[in-house]
């Protein structure tokens, strides 16, 4: 499968919209009532149980929390973001706490606590970007604020931009662009302050919003508001008036008309057993009163097939949904019936999984009606376990980190996946991810194209960073290099709301932005994807404001993007932390808390943590340990492919320590160490290989041959059998044969071990 063209990607992405049975209706409710550090308010949570319960009488998916602290922000917003589909109705109701700072506003989890100028990103939530990424599919997005009470950070100023300036708090919040069709409701006016209501009842606003609603549902929302603005008006003697920003190029109404069960005209008959094919009308005692349905778990599940058969009958018959589904939304259509459950993240752990859902539905049959309970039996599919993504939001909420993927394992699941639903996006991309975590580059490569044209929007990130990444052999692998199309793959993600996409981008305009703007647009970005609690954006910032000798050194700003990472179990924010301590970055030097962290990182895989340990070991910071333990370590580098830890690891065993001294063993370690991303370590390790006796490079070549199956002999003379070899392995990896000479016959040999054994790009 040759590459796609940048056009295809964007074209596949933008006209590949799931076809959905019915617009998903979607809420997300919070209410922030009891903080820990700042002055409780007496309606929120009230407030927003009301509000829930009047959605969900409306038929909406409501995703609501209560006296959310930040991490419980990211979690719902997350599982509600993992919900929306193409054409979703979205609503977003908040009664908090909120204030405005510089030009944005910000609402605040009940763990707020600003010590620092620096904490506002990780401990607040940004207005706009929650309304972004919930409306990023959306087809209509309303928003509601009822949190514009007293200012509970008077006379304090923090800063929030790249360029750290410092903004006061303010009271109430600030006009802001709200996205296309979309609607942004505030309890009051701009920079003013709405009335609470005594703990025993709603706020007005609250109040208002509710009784509009309930007595006319199917009543345009901008008449409501109006309504709404002139009802809270009257009730706070003209000190507070709502206020509304609307986008709105189509009607909403927070009701629906709810379309009529499907009815069968034509009588249900059976055969007759033993009476040659004559039949007669079905009754009610031709019904079960329960049935189960066993089923495949899925973002969207046809049940009418398996019910039609467990009732036993050759076609669905006339129903309606009687109780509805714990965890999920059922809804009879003319094609069926569908049910969509609730996803949540959730780690995966296991190989097999179960979820369970029950509702109850009505048959109607001549004349009667018959009540049946309908158990859901869901098995998850094994590829979703195997290697389902983090944050994605096609994905059916299983997610494994890539550290955390059993390769095997998942190269088959996904493939039997793949070949039993070749058009489903997420198997293929998944598939693709397993593919990476084997070392099959282009095998992944070609996955994640697959993905794109199939409509998953987490593959365009995937295909993204391998256009762009400098730490794969571009040739070796078939993959092309263009950072340009990479740039308009992470864009389609953005626009799509993946966090991920916002990383990629953000992380290449701060780090390679030619100028002040562009990396603005970085950090903004960065920001964005670690406020959904995204840890690889947290650590990209925590060390951009950690780097000595530079304009944006501030050590205080970057431990707090780490301290948010390593709360949330990330490898990167585990070594990161360890970098502080060893460097002091944080006071003193502890050198055993830094082991501790640096230890932590590498367990859960992270690609530089054994050389660090190795290096500590060197040292003598490491108390018991010596050169034996810093080797182990520094060859464990080495296969995750940190260059340094193969040089070290060279210059230890030419001098016999930690080892016997073995010169063609040092020289496969430089040799690998030669062709690997990090420029100075390749530097250093050809520099090891200058001057080496032929016999020892030759033999070093037949070892590395030897390693990866060829029979060849190691005796120090590369003769027509080793060239053979060499050659033949050379073509497969798409490589050159070598240079009749020792050094080039054992760097080739080098390079075909890592184009057979690559790094795992997804590491670094």
């Amino acid at each position: 499968m040759a590459p796609l063209a940048l056009a295809t990607y964007l074209s596949a992405i933008a006209t590949s919209a799931v076809a959905q049975s019915e617009p998903n209706r979607l809420a997300v409710v919070i209410g922030n009532q009891d903080y820990v550090g700042i002055d409780d308010l007496a309606n929120a949570k009230r407030d927003a149980e009301r509000f829930s319960a009047m959605l969900r009488d409306l038929g909406f998916t409501v995703f609501d929390g209560y006296n959310l602290d930040r991490q419980g922000f990211e979690d719902l917003l997350r599982a509600s973001i993992l919900n929306v589909t193409e054409g979703a109705e979205i609503v977003f109701f908040y009664a908090g706490h909120g204030i405005q700072i510089g030009r944005r506003n910000y609402l605040l989890p009940t763990d707020v606590a600003f010590e620092s100028v620096y904490d506002l990103p990780v401990e607040s939530v940004t207005l706009d970007r929650v309304i972004e990424v919930l409306s990023a599919r959306g087809k209509v997005h309303v928003a509601i604020i009822d949190a514009c009470r007293d200012n509970p950070f008077p006379n304090k100023v923090l800063a929030g931009n790249l360029d750290a300036s410092l903004f006061e708090t303010k009271t109430g919040f600030d006009v802001f662009q709200t996205p296309l069709n979309s609607l942004v409701a505030f309890s009051t006016a701009p920079g003013m302050v709405a009335f609470d209501g005594n703990g025993s009842e709603n706020s007005p606003y609250t109040a208002a919003i509710v009784n509009a609603v309930s007595a006319e549902p199917e009543r345009d929302i901008l008449s409501v508001f109006a309504q709404v603005r002139k009802a809270v008006y009257n009730a706070t003697d003209g000190k507070q008036v709502p206020w509304e920003s609307s986008t709105l190029v189509q009607p909403f109404h927070f009701g629906r008309t709810v379309e009529a069960p499907v009815v069968v005209t034509s009588e249900m008959v059976v055969p007759t057993p033993d009476s040659g094919g004559s039949t007669r009308q079905v009754t009610a005692q031709d019904f079960p009163s329960e049935v189960t349905l066993p089923v495949s778990y899925d973002r969207q599940i046809d049940l009418g097939p398996a019910l039609a058969v467990a009732l036993g009958q050759s076609a669905l018959p006339s129903i309606s949904v009687t109780t509805v589904p714990n965890d999920g939304l059922v809804s009879v259509r003319a094609d069926g019936l569908m049910y969509r459950p609730v996803l949540s993240e959730r780690r995966a752990t296991e190989r097999s999984a179960f979820l369970r859902d029950q509702f109850s539905v009505t048959v109607q049959t001549n004349g009667a009606e018959v009540p049946v309970s309908v158990l859901l039996e869901m098995e998850v599919n094994a590829c979703d376990l195997a290697a389902g993504d983090a944050l994605d939001p096609g994905s059916v909420g299983f997610y494994r980190l890539p550290n955390e993927i059993e390769v095997d394992y998942a190269l088959e699941a996904c493939q039997v996946a793949v070949e039993a639903y070749p058009d489903e996006g997420r198997f293929s991309y998944q598939l693709g991810r397993a593919e990476q975590a084997a070392g099959r580059l282009h095998k992944s490569f070609l996955s994640f194209q697959t993905a794109v044209t199939q409509g998953h929007i987490r593959a365009l990130n995937g295909t993204g960073r391998f256009l762009i990444s400098k730490r794969i052999d571009h040739q070796a692998t078939g993959i092309p290099q263009n950072a340009a199309g990479a740039l308009a793959l992470y864009e389609k993600g953005i626009e799509a709301g993946d966090p991920f996409a916002m990383h990629s981008k953000g992380l290449h305009f701060l780090r390679n932005g030619q100028d002040a703007i562009e990396r603005e647009m970085g950090f903004e970005l960065l920001d964005r994807a670690a406020e959904l609690g995204h840890t690889y954006s947290m650590n990209e910032l925590g060390i951009y404001f950690l780097a000595k000798d530079t304009d944006h050194f501030l050590p205080e700003r970057g431990l707090r993007y780490l301290q948010a990472s390593a709360a949330r179990q990330d490898i990167y924010g585990f070594y990161n932390l360890g970098y502080v301590e060893a460097n002091g970055l944080n006071g003193a030097k502890d050198l055993d808390a830094a082991y501790q962290w640096y230890l932590k990182a590498s367990d859960g895989g992270h690609p530089f943590g054994p050389s660090t340990l190795g290096r500590m070991i060197r040292k003598g910071d490491v108390p018991g340990q010596g050169d034996a333990e810093a080797l182990v370590w520094y060859d464990e580098g080495l296969s995750r492919g940190d260059g340094w830890g193969g040089v070290n690891a060279a210059r230890m065993v030419l001098k016999g320590e930690g080892a016997a001294a073995d010169v063609p063993a040092a020289l496969i370690r430089f040799a690998k160490a030669s062709h690997l991303s990090n420029k100075k370590a390749a530097e250093a390790a050809l520099e090891g290989l200058q001057g080496q006796p032929a016999d020892d490079l030759a033999k070093a070549t037949q070892l590395l041959l030897r390693d990866m199956g060829a029979d060849v002999a190691v005796d120090g003379a590369i003769g027509p059998a080793t060239r053979r070899f060499l050659a033949a392995m050379a073509a497969e990896a798409n490589l050159q044969s070598p240079a009749n000479n020792r050094l080039s016959e054992l760097e080739t040999a080098a390079r075909i071990y890592w184009a057979k054994s690559p790094t795992r790009p997804d590491l670094f």
